[in-house]
């Protein structure tokens, strides 16, 4: 079983250990193995713009044990020309997947930006990861762009993203 609740700045050292186990188990995740910073007090950092901000949230999914095992964070604009709008960024442990947790994430995260009178939810998603866009689909998402050759990996391998929005009515 698992729960979602509001990150805490508490939840640092756990926010870590997930991105990491994220980053080792999948390659759909925007870091590499290693790339990331081991500090606790950086991860504080990373964190408290989502916790302070009005126009950022952050969600965990927390195990029975404890144990983050994914994440929904919405960062949002902040020029009067783009403040309808907020990037999505979601990670769930594979061991999660099939459960419902990224319906019941995007679910929040609707109801988050309509309280806010945001229009426009937007994400990035490599156009191999098809579970995921399936899952963005049917949350309502479109694609509206590609981003070719977007992203390279360390072997040297180019992969290419859709841009995808949701315009919340």
């Amino acid at each position: 079983m698992w729960t979602i609740r509001l990150v805490e700045k508490t939840d640092a050292a756990k926010v870590m250990n997930l991105q990491k186990a994220l980053d080792r188990e999948t390659r759909f995740m925007l870091m590499e193995p290693g790339e990331l910073s081991d500090s606790v007090v950086e991860w504080e950092k990373r964190i408290l713009p989502f916790i302070d901000q009005p126009h950022n949230v952050f969600w965990v999914v927390e195990n029975a044990e404890g144990t983050l095992v994914g994440f929904l964070r919405a960062r949002g604009q902040t020029p009067r020309r783009l403040a309808h709008s907020a990037l999505v960024v979601i990670g769930i442990l594979q061991e999660y997947w099939g459960q419902g947790i990224g319906t019941q994430l995007f679910e929040k995260v609707e109801a988050w930006a309509k309280e806010r009178g945001l229009h426009r939810l937007e994400l990035e998603v490599m156009v191999s990861n098809r579970r995921a866009i399936a899952l963005y689909h049917k949350m309502g998402f479109v694609v509206e762009g590609l981003r070719r050759h977007a992203i390279r990996y360390a072997d040297g391998q180019f992969v290419d993203e859709y841009m995808m929005a949701k315009l919340i009515h």
